[in-house]
């Protein structure tokens, strides 16, 4: 069975996020630029938990990238809890998300990202995905 928890582009859950768009120039002028996505699952009395150690070890967020050393690196993305977390987020890190989420629109994670452009390369990049470690999923 797939995990129903997944990336939105809304608090309410209701847009799933299937990509990241991020406009910046190509002369590298726009700086960094932030979003929040959200992380949740619009099931009933579910919860998740990281299946090597459930209740113990932490759901962690992270960025995949499917082409290491061509295109966008993950180096260039930043997760954090707050958008204060930003400035002191490693870049490329991965993000503890709690030992426990729970499914419903009112428990939506909000993620803050920011992504600066490395490579000044006008086009449309996929390279980069959010990936989790290994969850279960529970009804509660």
């Amino acid at each position: 069975m797939a995990i129903t928890l997944k990336a939105y582009a809304d608090s309410g859950l209701t847009t799933e996020l299937l990509k990241l768009s991020v406009n910046q120039k190509v002369d590298g002028s726009t700086g960094p630029v932030d979003t929040v996505i959200y992380i949740g699952s619009v099931e009933v009395s579910k919860k998740f938990e990281a299946a090597s150690s459930p209740g113990v070890d932490q759901i962690v967020l992270s960025i995949a990238d499917a082409n290491p050393g061509d295109g966008h690196e993950a180096t260039e993305v930043k997760l954090a809890l707050s958008s204060g977390g930003l400035d002191s987020a490693t870049a490329g890190a991965s993000l503890n998300l709690g030992t426990q989420l729970l499914s419903g629109v009112a428990n939506a994670l909000p993620v803050h990202v920011r992504v600066q452009d490395a490579t000044a390369t006008l086009g449309v990049s996929t390279e980069l995905s959010l990936a989790t470690n290994n969850l279960q999923e529970l009804s509660v």
